[in-house]
């Protein structure tokens, strides 16, 4: 059986946060941390500005490319003075 989509989250969000958890704590030493430590607090920062301009430009590229269907939208004029031909002969006034 899969996993859903909050399952998978939690499991990348987990696979991240539990090894930057033990370095930031200093359970974990290694020889470049002194080094390093300033851009690995910072890391999770980061990471979330790049997320967030993906998604923008993600949302971005698939509005500017978006498709216009001009024959579903003619199908659809039709029938809603279809529905509002048979409200009329129901006996329905409309405010126009």
């Amino acid at each position: 059986m899969g996993m859903t989509n909050l399952q998978r989250w939690l499991l990348y969000i987990g696979l991240f946060a539990i090894p930057y958890l033990a370095i930031v704590s200093g359970i974990v030493q290694t020889p470049g941390m002194k080094k390093w430590k300033w851009e690995i607090q910072l890391l999770p920062l980061v990471l979330l500005v790049l997320f967030g301009a993906f998604s923008a430009t993600v949302v971005l590229y698939r509005t500017f490319t978006f498709n216009d269907c001009p024959q579903a939208a003619k199908e659809l004029q039709q029938q809603i003075e279809e529905a509002r031909k048979d409200l009329i002969s129901r006996g329905f006034v409309f405010r126009d």
